[in-house]
């Protein structure tokens, strides 16, 4: 996470998360990190769930067949939702 420290998975699930447009976005098998204060996505995790990323100086959107999913605004080195 940054700062060279490991952290205990404690497991997998199923998140959902509402984008940019109100639709409903789900991704499985998300590892549940204990004692994490974000929820972080990698960008990994959402290439083997088929999504495709696009990123510009700032702003990174990412698509699934073709339709814009949701966009990300860049925010130091962290893209925020």
């Amino acid at each position: 996470m940054g700062n060279s420290t490991t952290s205990k998975v404690i497991g997998k699930r199923t998140n959902q998360f509402r984008s940019h447009d109100r639709c409903i976005t789900t991704l499985q098998d998300v590892h549940h990190i204990f004692e994490s204060r974000y929820n972080l996505i990698s960008l990994e995790t959402l290439h083997g769930e088929e999504f495709n990323f696009n990123s510009r100086v700032d702003l990174m959107k990412v698509f699934k067949e073709a339709h814009m999913k949701f966009q990300a605004k860049r925010i130091g080195n962290i893209y925020m939702f």
